[in-house]
């Protein structure tokens, strides 16, 4: 048996939850839904669920919000209690008030993580993501509507590649919940575009 709280045990629970993310054909009915109710029932059995989940019945935009970043806390936890204890400061970090990043992807440049890494730690690994998460943000950033999507998937594909080309590794965590972000924001703006514009016509 695999013991809790070391980089194997980390990397079998993240690739158990990466088996429950939504297919495209999930999103696909988030985003045809005209109401939550049908949004509720495409993302059930899912990793949104945890989003979901702690929505209020009669949710506003304040809630979703609310409800995306207990669900990213939730997620971060998580990851550091599958990780060596070491790991716990980095971790933590990205879930902070304080950390310099509005949405949930952390901005993994910023020094004040690395300055986290457990001592002596030096891994061109976590460089090569921290460049990587960097660039999308920068590009996301000034991207224009259409663009997004494409974008998102973009990014999507090269978090999961990173991912598998680093197993057992910390960085594989750092790419984790990278892509929880992804997908936590991503439900976040189909829940928001309903409350906000409640008469607007879904595109299939």
């Amino acid at each position: 048996m695999i013991a809790a709280g070391s980089l194997e045990y980390a990397f079998a629970r993240m690739q158990a939850r990466l088996s429950k993310r939504p297919s495209e054909g999930t999103w696909a009915a988030i985003e045809e839904a005209r109401t939550l109710v049908p949004i509720h029932d495409a993302a059930r059995g899912t990793s949104l669920e945890r989003l979901l989940e702690i929505l209020p019945p009669q949710a506003d935009l304040q809630d979703v919000d609310r409800a995306a970043r207990a669900a990213w806390s939730r997620a971060v936890k998580e990851a550091a209690s599958w990780m060596p204890a070491e790991w716990g400061p980095a971790l933590a970090w990205c879930d902070s008030a304080r950390a310099p990043h509005p949405t949930l992807m952390p901005s993994l440049g910023h020094p004040g993580w690395r300055k986290r890494w457990p001592a002596g730690e030096d891994d061109p690994a976590l460089d090569e993501l921290a460049r990587f998460v960097a660039g999308h943000l920068a590009r996301f950033r000034i991207a224009l509507p259409h663009e997004a999507n494409t974008l998102r998937r973009a990014f999507e594909a090269r978090l999961l590649a990173f991912f598998r080309r680093h197993p057992v590794q910390a960085a594989a965590a750092f790419a984790w919940l990278a892509l929880a972000a992804l997908d936590l924001e991503r439900l976040r703006g189909e829940i928001e575009r309903r409350l906000a514009f409640p008469a607007a016509r879904i595109a299939a």
